[in-house]
C-alpha cells in the first residue's frame, strides 16, 4: 500500500513537471509569436522594401533589397509615367504616386499615407459596446470609465499610429487618461482603452498620425469628444423677448449625445381663454425634438429634446403665451414629465413676450355691396388673422384664417365681403357706415365677440361705408346707328362696381332678341366688343343692360340664376318689342322691393350709308355744296353709320367723261359720323366736276364747281336813278330784288347790288329777314308804294305848282 501510494506521488509530481515544463514553452512562443507580430512595419523593424512593396510618400530611411536600382522610373500606365525615384534618400511628400520599375524589372507603388477613420466606443464594464458614434459627439462623466479609440489607416507597413488626446487648453492629457500600455496602434482597425470619468468637462481633441515620418496632410487625422455631466446643462433663448406669436428657438446646452430632457412652460404663463388643444401646441415638435404636449396634472406644457451631441434644440410658439415674463425650465436626464412635480429644474430662463400690433391696409373708405376686394395689412404676433365687422352692437365675424406670412404681413386677394354666410357678411351686406376690425385668430374665440373682447385682443379697426354698386353703359353707334350690312355688331363697355357679370339683352321693335351675359373686371369695368346683332330686324333697336343688384338675384328671386333669366327672355315669343322691354323692366327693375338696375339706350340698326354734306374752300367753313378756287384746296364733309378703322371711305373727283382726276380716303371719324377729306385742286383746270364718295357699299356724288377766283364780296344795291327813286328794297327768300321797290331804268341797283346764290344780300343794299332797310337808305317792307324820298319830292313839287298859280 505505502509502495503504491509513493509510485502515484511520483507519477503527479513527474506530470506537474511536465506541464510547468510545456507552459513555460508555450509562453515562449507566445511571446515570441508576439514579437514576431509586432516586427511588421520598416521604421520599427527596419524591414526590407521587398519586390512588388508598397512605399509611402513622406516614407524616409528605407532598405531596398538586393537588385533594386538606385533610379527607379514611372511605369508606363503605372499612374506615374515619366517620373523618377531615388531609392537613396526620403520619399519627398508630393512624389508622384504610381508603380516605379528599375532595370532589373524590380517594382514598388508609392501611395499617399492616409489615416480613414477614427471610432470612438463607449462600452460597459464588460467591453460590450454601448455607443459608436462618441467621436464628434458628447458623453457624459459618469459614461466615460470605458472608452476606446478605434483607427483605420493605410500605412501599417510603414510605421504605427499614434494617438494624442488634448484638451481646451491645449494640454496633452494622454497619459493621464491612457488604460492601455501605450497610445501606439500597429495594425489598423485596432485601438486603445481611455477612461474620461474622473477629466473635467468640456471639449477633447483625439489626434491620430504616424509615429515619425507620416504626420502630415492626410497622414494626420482628428476628432473631438465633448465631456459633459448634468451640472453643465442649461437652456438658452434665441431672444429674450418676442411679439406674441412669433416662433422662439430655445437650445438645451451641456447635454450628453442621446440623452433626452424635459423643457416646460407652466400653465400660470398660457394666455386666457386658450383651449387644450392650443396649450398642447405651445412647444412645437420641430428639430430635435421627439414628443410635445399639455400634462394636465402637473400643469404644464413641454417638450421632450433628444441632444445632438452636447446641444438639443427646439421651438416656443408663443401666440398662446401671456404678454408676460414667462418661464423655461429644463431637467436632467431621467427625470420624466410625471415627476416634474417633485423634480427641480436644472436651468431655467426667461421670455418677455409682448403684444403684437395690427394694420389695415385694405380695405378702406368705401365698400361697395358685392365687390371684390383685396384684404391686406401687417400683423406681428400671429400666424392668422380674422376678420370682424360692427354695426351698433358686438362684433360678428366675417370670414377667418388668412395667413400671417412671415414678414408679418397678410393678404387674402378677391374677397366678396357682403356674400359670405356669416353674421359679419350680412352687416356688410347693406348700405350704411360700419366698423370693420382686423383681430389675430388665436384671439378671434367665437363667431361673435364683444367690444372688450374684441379690443382686449390684438386687433386694429377702421370705419368703413358701404354702399351700394352703380350700372353705367355706353353702347357705341356711329351717329345713332348701326350698319346691318356692313358691321352688324356693336361694341359695349361700362362699370358695374359690386357685381361679377351684367346681362346684354337687345330687342328690336318686332320681338326679337339677342341676350348675353358679360364679365365684370376687379376694377368695376366691363368691356364686350363684337356684340353680333345678326339676329334683329332693322329698324330701332333698345339696348339693355342689367345687373342684379346686391342681392345677387333678379327681382324676387323667380329665376334661379343667370341661364335661367337669359332663357326666359329669349322664350318671349309673340310679343312686340314694347311688350317685351315691359316685361323684362317688370320682373326686374320694376318688380317689387327689387334692387336690380339697368341702363337702356336707343339706336337703328340700318343699311350702311355715307352721304356728301358739304364742299368748300379750305378755311371758308360754308355749308352746302359752293365753288372753290383752283390751285386750291377743296373740303369735304359728310356723315357715315359705319364704324371707323373698320372701314374706309374714298372720295373721287370725276371729270365730264367719269375719269379719275385725283383721289383720297380715310378711316378716321368719330362716333358722330362726320368725316371730312381735303382734296387739291391744284391740277385741276377750272370747269364742273362731280365729287364722288365710296365706303365700299354706298356711294353718292355732288356737283363741284372749280372757278378762277372766288369773290367773298357781294356788292352794294347801287346809287339812285337820275328820278329820285331809291334802291331796291332788299332781296326776298331767293335772293331777287322787291318787285316793288325796283328802281327805274335809270335808277336800278348794278349786279353788285343783287344778293348771292345763297339767299343772303349783302351789307350795303340787302334787306335783312325781318324786312329793316340797312344803312343806305333802302325802304322798309312795311312802307307799300313810293319811298319817303319820292313822296317828298312830291310834296315839294306841288308847293312850287301852288305859288305859281298865286302869282
Amino acid at each position: 500500500m505505502t509502495n503504491e501510494t509513493t509510485y502515484r506521488e511520483k507519477g503527479r509530481a513527474v506530470f506537474l513537471a511536465a506541464m510547468m515544463v510545456l507552459s513555460v514553452v508555450a509562453m515562449s512562443a507566445a511571446f515570441v509569436g508576439g514579437a514576431a507580430a509586432a516586427e511588421n512595419n520598416r521604421y520599427e523593424d527596419g524591414i526590407v522594401v521587398e519586390d512588388g512593396d508598397t512605399i509611402y510618400q513622406g516614407e524616409d530611411d528605407l532598405t531596398f533589397a538586393d537588385g533594386f536600382s538606385t533610379t527607379l522610373t514611372g511605369a508606363e500606365s503605372g499612374g506615374a509615367e515619366g517620373q523618377t525615384l531615388d531609392t537613396n534618400l526620403r520619399i519627398p511628400e508630393d512624389q508622384e504616386t504610381g508603380i516605379y520599375t528599375g532595370s532589373n524589372d524590380k517594382s514598388v507603388t508609392v501611395t499617399q499615407p492616409r489615416v480613414a477613420d477614427i471610432t470612438v466606443y463607449n462600452l460597459d464594464s464588460d467591453g460590450n459596446v454601448i455607443s459608436d458614434d462618441v467621436d464628434g459627439s458628447s458623453i457624459s462623466t459618469e459614461d466615460a470609465e470605458h472608452m476606446r479609440i478605434n483607427v483605420k489607416y493605410n500605412f501599417e507597413q510603414a510605421e504605427p499610429v499614434e494617438i494624442e488626446i488634448t484638451d481646451e487648453s491645449g494640454s496633452d492629457v494622454t497619459a493621464e487618461v491612457l488604460e492601455s500600455e501605450d497610445a501606439l496602434i500597429d495594425t489598423s482597425g485596432n485601438g486603445i482603452m481611455i477612461d474620461l470619468s474622473s477629466s473635467d468637462t468640456g471639449d477633447y481633441t483625439i489626434t491620430a498620425e504616424g509615429t515619425e515620418n507620416l504626420d502630415f496632410g492626410s497622414a494626420s487625422e482628428t476628432t473631438t469628444v465633448t465631456l459633459t455631466n448634468d451640472e453643465d446643462l442649461g437652456i438658452e433663448l434665441a431672444n429674450d423677448s418676442a411679439v406674441r406669436g412669433d416662433d422662439i428657438q430655445y437650445t438645451v446646452t451641456g447635454g450628453t449625445d442621446g440623452q433626452t430632457h424635459v423643457v416646460t412652460i407652466d400653465s400660470s404663463d398660457f394666455r386666457d381663454g386658450i383651449t387644450d388643444d392650443e396649450k398642447e401646441t405651445i412647444f412645437r415638435n420641430v428639430d430635435d425634438t421627439e414628443e410635445v404636449g399639455f400634462d394636465s396634472d402637473s400643469g404644464v406644457a413641454y417638450a421632450i429634446v433628444e441632444m445632438d451631441g452636447t446641444t438639443a434644440v427646439g421651438s416656443i410658439e408663443s401666440q398662446y403665451l401671456d404678454d408676460s415674463s414667462v418661464d423655461v425650465e429644463v431637467y436632467k436626464n431621467g427625470v420624466s414629465v410625471a415627476d416634474i412635480d417633485s423634480e427641480d429644474s436644472e436651468d431655467d430662463t426667461t421670455l418677455d413676450v409682448e403684444e403684437g400690433d395690427v394694420t389695415i391696409d385694405s380695405p378702406e373708405g368705401t365698400y361697395v355691396v358685392g365687390e371684390e376686394v383685396d384684404i391686406n395689412g401687417s400683423a406681428a404676433g400671429t400666424d392668422k388673422v380674422a376678420v370682424y365687422a360692427r354695426d351698433n352692437g358686438d362684433w360678428e365675424r366675417v370670414m377667418d384664417g388668412i395667413d400671417v406670412e412671415s414678414d408679418d404681413t397678410f393678404e387674402e386677394e378677391d374677397v366678396v365681403l357682403s356674400n359670405r354666410d356669416t353674421g359679419g357678411s350680412d352687416i356688410l351686406s347693406l348700405p350704411g357706415t360700419y366698423r370693420l376690425g382686423i383681430i389675430a385668430q388665436s384671439d378671434a374665440t367665437s363667431e361673435t365677440l364683444t367690444t372688450t373682447e374684441f379690443n382686449q385682443g390684438t386687433s386694429a379697426t377702421e370705419s368703413i361705408s358701404v354702399v351700394a354698386g352703380d350700372l353705367t353703359a355706353d353702347f357705341e353707334t356711329i351717329n345713332g346707328e348701326i350698319s346691318q350690312d356692313v358691321d352688324s355688331n356693336i361694341d359695349v363697355s361700362g362699370t358695374a362696381s359690386g357685381q361679377d357679370h351684367v346681362v346684354l339683352v337687345f330687342v328690336d321693335e318686332r320681338g326679337n332678341t339677342m341676350v348675353q351675359e358679360v364679365s365684370v373686371e376687379d376694377d368695376g369695368t366691363f368691356e364686350e366688343e363684337d356684340v353680333s346683332l345678326a339676329a334683329l330686324s332693322q329698324g330701332k333697336v333698345s339696348a339693355h343692360v342689367i345687373s342684379n343688384g346686391r342681392d345677387d338675384m333678379y327681382g324676387d328671386g323667380t329665376f334661379s340664376g343667370d341661364d335661367d333669366f337669359e332663357t326666359w327672355v329669349n322664350n318671349l315669343d309673340g310679343l312686340t318689342g314694347e311688350q317685351l322691354r315691359e316685361s323684362i323692366a317688370s320682373e326686374t327693375v320694376d318688380e317689387t322691393a327689387s334692387d336690380d338696375r339697368m341702363v337702356m339706350e336707343n339706336f337703328r340698326y340700318t343699311d350702311a350709308s355715307t352721304t356728301i354734306e358739304s364742299i368748300y374752300p379750305e378755311g371758308e367753313k360754308a355749308d352746302g355744296i359752293n365753288p372753290v378756287p383752283s390751285d386750291g384746296t377743296v373740303v369735304v364733309e359728310g356723315e357715315t353709320n359705319l364704324q371707323p378703322e373698320d372701314n374706309t371711305i374714298t372720295v373721287e373727283v370725276l371729270n365730264d367723261a367719269d375719269n379719275s382726276q385725283t383721289i383720297t380716303s380715310t378711316d378716321e371719324w368719330g362716333t358722330d359720323g362726320q368725316w371730312t377729306l381735303e382734296v387739291s385742286t391744284e391740277d385741276l383746270d377750272v370747269g364742273n366736276y362731280t365729287i364722288e364718295s365710296d365706303d365700299g357699299e354706298t356711294t353718292d356724288r355732288a356737283d363741284l364747281e372749280i372757278v378762277e377766283e372766288v369773290d367773298d364780296d357781294d356788292g352794294s344795291d347801287g346809287s339812285d336813278g337820275s328820278d329820285g327813286s331809291d334802291g331796291s328794297d332788299g332781296s326776298d327768300d331767293t335772293g331777287s330784288s322787291d318787285d316793288t321797290g325796283s328802281s327805274d331804268d335809270t335808277g336800278s341797283s348794278d349786279d353788285t347790288g343783287s344778293s348771292d346764290d345763297t339767299g343772303s344780300s349783302d351789307d350795303t343794299g340787302s334787306s335783312d329777314d325781318t324786312g329793316s332797310s340797312d344803312d343806305t337808305g333802302s325802304s322798309d317792307d312795311g312802307t307799300p308804294g313810293f319811298g319817303v324820298g319820292v313822296a317828298l319830292v312830291a310834296l315839294l313839287g306841288a308847293a312850287l305848282f301852288a305859288l305859281r298859280r298865286d302869282n
